[in-house]
């Protein structure tokens, strides 16, 4: 468990966690380049079901996802919680829409599990592993995975 680990023994890794439903997830704090409120999303006809659309952040188009379609998890309507995570991507930016954002923890890489035994769902394969903490389970997303065609999509559309 996290909280059961002295720090000071292995080097830590600082990891943004958040919801998609009522399950916390986290990605590693050095690949996230800002985190937003959701403003004009324009779709894109043709885009994967999950891809949102685009947006405009600072004169960069932006390729945003619905990280609960990506997960395969029944769709919510946003609200005043919902955020767009920003990750870098391989020199693109891709925005993952979320329903809110927690916090940032800091885990040493012996915390994660990564050859959990999950029976999920179709979004399991984006699954690093998973920590136990005390307040439940964190659910660590492979990143690369997890966005893997939207580096295709956000090219293949031009941005």
């Amino acid at each position: 468990m996290i909280d059961d680990i002295d720090e000071k023994q292995e080097p830590v890794e600082r990891w943004i966690s958040f919801y998609l439903g009522e399950e916390r997830y986290a990605v590693e704090v050095k690949k996230v380049r800002e985190i937003l409120r959701i403003h004009n999303i324009v779709p894109v006809p043709g885009a994967a079901d999950y891809v949102l659309g685009i947006t405009n952040i600072r004169g960069s188009v932006v390729t945003v996802i619905d990280g609960r379609s990506r997960m395969h998890l029944t769709q919510k309507k946003q609200d005043k919680l919902s955020r767009v995570v920003i990750i870098e991507y391989y020199n693109e930016f891709i925005g993952i829409v979320v329903d809110s954002v927690a916090d940032v923890i800091d885990l040493p890489a012996s915390a994660i599990d990564i050859n959990p035994k999950i029976n999920s769902h179709e979004g399991e394969k984006y699954i690093r592993g998973v920590v136990s903490s005390q307040s439940g389970l964190i659910i660590i997303l492979d990143i690369e995975r997890f966005l893997g065609c939207e580096q295709n999509t956000a090219l293949a559309m031009g941005f």
